[in-house]
């Protein structure tokens, strides 16, 4: 089969999960990646083709539009979807073209980037599905908002022919919007654990290091929650220095100013922003544990990508984490507990090798690996091509 993935982000501009299932979907079907992508600099209706060492299995074809300038929100949104759509059609035609035709469109993040394949099924008939990964349906980030954002989602959802979200959580939040699909499905993020794999930590380290990866949103993420109970700690014992990975300016900038000001400096508490995928593999390895402290969470990559490499987890219940977290892989706390953060984080560093490393990379080889997650995409995307049929072609 020909998939063909729509999306307004791709890396390096966001999106990396989405990077990710596209290694898996290229293990099994012919994939080409269509990113139309807000941008400084128009790229008109010419195409921007990626190098294929940089993705091999699959194309990426990029367009850049400029972002309306109008201060009045509902007009600069109509215009932007407008550049979208024509930059999306461009895109059809060209792999249409060079690369033959395709079978199924799968979009990634609503609602702008299924519009041109709602669009394209009405003429054509080419199915879609769609992946949602957005928080934006949680009352606690809330932004599922506008008449007609919302009218034209929930048409959109209920044409597709299957809506994927990455958790139970996230597909109930969906669903108590008013989105309503003839087949919600769970497939979860995925990782290549051919990268991140469990092996090569350091021996012999003066201090323990604790890993934070995110991008720094503060709402989400509660960075300054992390600091000032790292002060604490810091206070009772001298044994661990903590290392943040990610973020992009002014997040960034602003976590670094509230540990100065809180008198946290390096070697203690240090800031890399965001790095390759090899060098946070690396990252992991090198760490004792990894901690999130997030207010709320659609899936949390990151975690994951942790246990593959044979590291246990301090994180929160939010959102979605229960959902595949055990105690054998770390410990859970409830989001914007302080006093239970300074506890479990002093628990972690005294017993961070009491976990297997083992056991946690098998244990996301088999439920996360881009084998396993790559064959449930294959699967769905048959059951669509072939709606009748017990085994499929």
């Amino acid at each position: 089969m020909k998939i063909l993935f729509l999306t307004r982000w791709f890396p390096p501009y966001g999106g990396i999960f989405i990077e990710r299932h596209a290694q898996a979907v290229s293990l099994f079907n012919e994939l080409a990646v269509l990113a139309i992508l807000p941008g400084e600099k128009s790229s008109g209706l010419k195409p921007v083709i990626d190098d294929n060492a940089d993705h091999p299995g699959y194309t990426v074809i990029r367009y850049f539009y400029r972002p309306s300038r109008c201060r009045i929100g509902m007009v600069a949104g109509m215009i932007n979807l407008t550049r979208f759509v024509i930059r999306a059609f461009a895109g059809f035609r060209y792999i249409s073209r060079n690369q033959g035709s395709f079978d199924i469109i799968h979009v990634h993040i609503l609602t702008r980037a299924a519009v041109p394949a709602f669009l394209l099924n009405l003429l054509t008939g080419i199915p879609y599905v769609i992946s949602e990964h957005w928080t934006r349906y949680i009352p606690e980030n809330w932004g599922f908002t506008g008449v007609v954002r919302r009218s034209l989602t929930r048409l959109i959802v209920h044409r597709a022919s299957a809506v994927i979200t990455v958790s139970d959580f996230l597909k109930t939040a969906m669903e108590d919007c008013g989105l309503r699909s003839k087949k919600f499905l769970i497939i979860p993020n995925t990782v290549d654990t051919t990268l991140f794999t469990v092996a090569g930590k350091q021996e012999g380290k003066p201090a323990k290091r604790i890993l934070h990866v995110s991008n720094f949103n503060e709402r989400a993420k509660n960075i300054r929650g992390i600091l000032r109970v790292i002060k604490i700690l810091h206070e009772q014992r001298k044994d661990f220095e903590i290392l943040f990975i990610g973020g992009r300016e002014p997040a960034l900038g602003e976590a670094r100013k509230y540990a100065s000001g809180l008198g946290l400096e390096s070697p203690v508490v240090a800031f890399k922003g965001p790095v390759p995928a090899a060098e946070l593999a690396d990252a992991y390895r090198e760490s004792s544990f990894l901690l999130m402290f997030s207010n709320f969470e659609s899936f949390s990559i990151v975690i994951p990508e942790a246990l593959s490499c044979g590291i246990p987890v301090l994180a929160t219940s939010a959102g979605a984490i229960p959902e595949y977290f055990s105690k054998n892989y770390g410990r859970l706390i409830s989001p914007g507990d302080e006093s239970a953060l300074l506890d479990n984080l002093n628990f972690m560093l005294d017993h961070d090798e009491s976990f297997d490393p083992e056991h946690l990379g098998e244990f996301i080889e088999s439920r996360f690996g881009l084998k396993k997650v790559g064959g449930q995409l294959d699967e769905i995307y048959r059951s669509v091509l072939y709606p009748n049929c017990t085994s499929y072609p």
